[in-house]
Formats: C-alpha cells, structure tokens, sequence
C-alpha cells in the first residue's frame, strides 16, 4: 500500500498538551497527553505536585538499584550514581519533581568535575535535596544546600576556618559570594519584573559589595562533616579526606564547632545582616538565610532562573512578575513556596497561550536523550531497569547532572550570541555551547544513541506497512519533542521511510527496529525539534 502523506494525525488539543508537557517533564507519554486532554494541564500538574517522593538516590545505591531489580553483587562505582538519577529521570512517577530537579541543579550548582569526582555517594544526597527542594520551601533548600557535605567541599567552606590576626588568615570566601551572587541575589538590583534597577545618575545598583562578602564569609566558618568515616568512627574538625566518608556523611548536614566559627560581629548586605559578636553557628547561618531569602532580590532572580530553565530564555516583564508574586506570597502569607512558584511557571498565560515570537528555548541534550530513553528505551535494560549510557553521556556531552565545568554552570543566564538574537535584544544562555563541534557530537550521538532503541511490541505490526508511517511520525514528534515537525522534512521522512524494507520471519523484527530508529533519529537532529515554543 502507498504510504499515507496526510495531514498530522494529532488533534489540535492533543498537540497543545504535548508542547505544555515538554516543558515540565522530560517528555510525556501517551498516557500522560490523554490525562491532560482529558483533564487539563491544570490538574494534572496539582497532581504531580503533590506525588509522593519517588525512591531516593541514596537508597536506590545503597539497595543496588530500584525496587526489584536489586544487584547486590554488582560493585558501587560512581557510574551507580550517575544511573540512579538516570533511572529518576526516566522512570519515577514524581516527573515533574525530577524536570525541576534538574532546572535547580543548574542553579545551586555542584560538581563532580571538583574534588569528590570518584567518590559514589557524592552528589547522591544533593539530588535527593534537590527533589525536596522542588516542591518544598526555597528557604528550607537554602538551608539544606548549605549544610550539605556536597556544596562544602565544593565550594571549600568545609573546615573554614576563623580569622586568626597573628597569621593574616582569613576566612574562605568562596560560598558567602556565590550564595549571594548565583544562588539568591544576583550582581544588580532588580524590580519585580527581573528588570534591573539603577539610581538616579542612571547606574546600576550592585546587590552586595565586597565588604559584605567579608561579612557573610565569618558565617561559613567552624563547619564540618561529623562523619562517620568507613571504620564508623565519629569525625571532627579538619577532616577533609572525603573518600574516607562512609556513605551515609553525605547525608547528614554538616554541624559546626564553636571553637572554630568566627566570634566576631557580623554587619552587612546594608544593615540588614546584624549579628553580635559571639552569635553561634546555626544561629548565624539562619539569620544569614532569613536576610538573603528575604531580600526583595530573591523572588525576581529566582524567577527569572526558573522560568529560564524551564520555559522561555526571554520572558516579558510580566510573565517574570507574576511568577515572582507567587514567590512572595503563595495566596496564603507563605514566602518561597516552590508549588505555587511552580504553578506560576507552567500555568501562566504566555506558557498556556504564547504569542510573543522570542517565546521558547533550545533543550539541553541531557532533556532529550532521557526523553528518548523513556519513551522508546534507548539504552535501556527494561528487565533490571538500568540505563546504561554512562559513556554515551561523556561522549555525547550532555550535560548530565553535576557535570558543569564551574560553579557558574554549563552557560550564562545572559549569555546572547552575535547575530539575529543579539540584535533583537534577546537572549539564549542555551546557545553558548552550540558550536560546530558540539552540533557534531550531537549529530553523531544522537544516531549511536537511536541505536539502542528497543521495538515496543505494540508498534511491531504497525510499522510491518508503511501506510501507517504518517501517524507513528506524528505521535513520536509530539512525544519526543512537543511539536510536529514542518510539513516539508515530514512529507521528505515519509518518502524516504517507503523505501525501507519491513522484513519478514526472523529479519522482521531488526528491520521494523530500524525505521523506528530512522524516525527517533530524525526528529531528534532536526533543528526545529531541539527547540521548545
């Protein structure tokens, strides 16, 4: 039979929920677009947001893999992380939990590529705060990310020391000025609308100054894991041989020893940080917390970084506002409630309904191979449900979690490259990565990774006529990348997949396999299906 060049087989509301859906998961299933025709995107996100926590990383490494599928004589590497969030990512329930999981990893960056690189249980527990993060309360994150094992040894406050006058020793800075300048303030005072303020001689207003740092930094002093390490001894101060940890001192918070956290007064962020001399450590770190999560910078910085990695790199100036109302008041007097945040982020007008041309963004490749991986099992060993792609994910740079090359993540927030973008006054921090290179990394990676696509049995018949091309094309778009593709690479696909052989008896199945793996791999390298609008 001819195959069929009819126009999308997807409903208009169909297609409306899979481009929503794109934008809060890591690619929907058929299941999901019918509760979101049937129900709305509305309820289905009120859902989700309260989910129950999926398994932990933690306990998914120290079980040796999900429930179920245990492999207890498999060995702990730090691959066993890397496939545990993986397996988060492509199979919990609690999806949208993870989508954000990943948009906050971006922001309060971590990294293996610093000092716990080989270490398996780093960077475990720092999902899992993550995950809490998601749909709990910023200033509890705040609190969590700063007494976390993870960010300390990062950032180098574990074991920072106080200032010692007969040596010139000075406490680290390096937290206190990333806390302010990438995790709550940002450099420049903004309005509520993320636009940035300026004084009356027309210049900018920096949120914080060097001083301040100096101030804050005394509130990162006297801080250490209690351990335990692998002989289960209790630790103390000055301990830093952090693959000598036993697993669970990356779960637990960090504590702090009066004797070495700094006794002086602390003065800063313009009067609003007061702390008298002598003020102990967690009583300094809350204060310190409260000022920075009260800051009338947080609710628009945060904002404007969420909506950033989640929906459009060039939001209007009121979209950035409602969100950061929602911030400051989730309608119940609540501050920093990540729900009514989020509900902000995926429900608002110019998400639902957008009409502004600069609305959307270019995905991280790390987005689309999990989306691949959970809807046609690229790479993916469904009988132990583990995603083997760790080496794929070095080769193919994708950005997976935890691998950013600094504290300032894989790319600037205002990052605008030189040409049609810059010069309509756009941005697109997504783009400053995208090189000749990296597309050719991507182009490659993509046809290894299709490679491993595993032939769902319902599909099997299906693809045996290629009279049925047209609206498997159409329902693999929506759900790898929440759009169709343009109607000339689609009817250009189409003819080209006629020709493919279907097979018979036993070279059916590798045949069949291979025109779905020619249809992921298109969708997944054309330009237009990286991008979500």
């Amino acid at each position: 039979m001819r195959p069929s060049t009819a126009l999308p087989h997807a409903s208009v509301q169909r297609q409306r929920a899979a481009r929503w859906l794109s934008f809060c998961t890591f690619g929907p299933t058929s299941a999901d677009l019918d509760a979101v025709e049937a129900h709305g995107p509305a309820a289905w996100l009120e859902l989700q947001l309260n989910a129950p926590p999926s398994l932990s990383v933690t306990d998914w490494i120290e079980r040796k893999g999900p429930p179920g599928f245990e492999e207890p004589q498999v060995p702990v590497f730090i691959s066993t992380r890397v496939r545990a969030i993986d397996w988060k990512c492509i199979w919990a329930p609690d999806m949208v939990r993870q989508r954000v999981s990943y948009a906050l990893s971006q922001i309060l960056v971590v990294s293996e590529l610093g000092t716990n690189r080989t270490v398996p249980f780093a960077l475990a527990n720092f999902w899992d705060i993550l995950n809490r993060g998601a749909t709990g309360n910023f200033r509890d994150l705040l609190r969590e990310v700063s007494q976390s094992l993870d960010m300390a040894s990062y950032l180098t406050y574990l074991n920072n020391r106080k200032a010692d006058l007969r040596t010139g020793r000075q406490p680290d800075e390096n937290y206190a000025r990333e806390l302010m300048q990438l995790f709550t303030l940002g450099l420049w005072e903004l309005n509520e609308d993320g636009s940035l303020r300026r004084d009356a001689a027309g210049r900018l207003i920096p949120t914080y100054d060097q001083d301040d740092v100096i101030q804050l930094a005394r509130v990162f002093t006297g801080w250490y894991s209690p351990g335990p390490d692998q002989q289960g001894r209790t630790l103390g101060f000055g301990v830093d041989n952090t693959s000598s940890y036993e697993s669970k001192a990356w779960a637990r918070p960090l504590v702090v020893d009066s004797r070495e956290h700094s006794p002086e007064a602390v003065h800063g962020l313009g009067g609003k940080l007061r702390l008298p001399a002598g003020t102990g450590g967690i009583q300094a770190l809350d204060a310190a917390l409260d000022v920075l999560f009260e800051h009338p910078n947080c609710p628009p910085f945060i904002a404007l970084n969420l909506i950033r990695r989640l929906t459009t790199s060039n939001p209007s100036a009121a979209y950035v506002s409602r969100v950061s109302k929602a911030f400051k008041d989730d309608g119940q007097g609540r501050r920093g409630e990540m729900k009514a945040v989020l509900r902000a982020v995926f429900l608002d007008p110019e998400v639902l309904h957008p009409d502004r041309p600069e609305f959307g963004r270019v995905i991280e490749p790390y987005v689309q191979v999990i989306g691949l991986a959970r809807l046609l099992g690229a790479h993916v060993d469904a009988k132990r449900q583990r995603f083997a792609v760790f080496t794929l994910h070095e080769r193919f740079s994708t950005q997976r979690p935890f691998t950013a090359p600094s504290v300032f993540n894989f790319n600037q927030l205002d990052f605008s490259p030189q040409g049609p973008v810059r010069d309509a006054g756009w941005v697109a921090p997504e783009l400053q990565n995208c090189d000749e290179y990296g597309a050719t990394l991507r182009f490659n990676g993509m046809a290894g990774f299709c490679e491993g696509i595993v032939l769902p049995e319902a599909l099997f018949e299906r693809l045996a006529d290629p009279i049925h091309d047209a609206e498997l094309v159409d329902a693999q778009a929506l759900l790898l990348a929440g759009r169709l593709l343009p109607a000339d690479d689609r009817a250009d696909l189409l003819r080209i997949l006629a020709r493919l052989p279907r097979g018979a008896g036993s070279s059916a199945y590798p045949a069949r396999a291979s025109v779905l793996q020619g249809i992921a791999w298109f969708i997944s390298i054309h330009p237009d299906m990286a991008v979500r609008q």
